[in-house]
């Protein structure tokens, strides 16, 4: 009985301290992966926006990448603007598309960045790798994802 009490502490405590993601894109500077800074100023407005955070040694992350690069066709012909924001190194994150993602890599529509400091994550309020959030062309938050299962289901909500 003392665990079940215990475990379900740890959840109720969980959810009283959870953050509210931000319902419209909020400020924020990261990289792009030749180093150059991106910021919210540089989001297209004319498309959907949908980030997806993660590690690239993350095999949540893994296998979400290998969905989304099973949907590349269709990401492709979406209009969306897909950014790729990994919380990792240049070479790593190159290495982590070659191999899980090579098809979004190449995609006209993705822009892949780097949170070199995790200020990305503190402004999205990032929950389990990978998190998504999906932004309308106003630069409000249609809706968050989480885990690797979840990934591709933003195909779903793009009018």
């Amino acid at each position: 009985m003392k665990p079940i009490i215990l475990f379900l502490s740890l959840i109720i405590t969980q959810v009283s301290f959870a953050q509210d993601y931000p319902e419209s894109l909020p400020e924020f500077e990261i990289f792009t992966l030749d180093g150059n800074t991106f910021n919210q100023n540089d989001i297209k407005k004319e498309t959907y926006s949908y980030f997806v955070y993660f590690n690239p040694t993350c095999g949540h992350c893994k296998t979400a990448f290998k969905l989304l690069n099973l949907k590349s066709e269709q990401i492709k012909n979406a209009k969306v603007k897909l950014y790729p924001v990994s919380a990792n190194t240049e070479e790593e994150t190159n290495k982590f598309f070659e191999q899980y993602a090579p098809n979004i890599q190449s995609l006209t529509n993705t822009q892949i960045l780097r949170d070199d400091d995790y200020k990305f994550a503190d402004a999205f309020f990032v929950g389990p790798f990978p998190t998504s959030y999906l932004y309308n062309k106003d630069n409000n938050l249609v809706k968050v994802f989480e885990g690797s299962d979840e990934v591709v289901l933003f195909l779903n909500e793009l009018n």
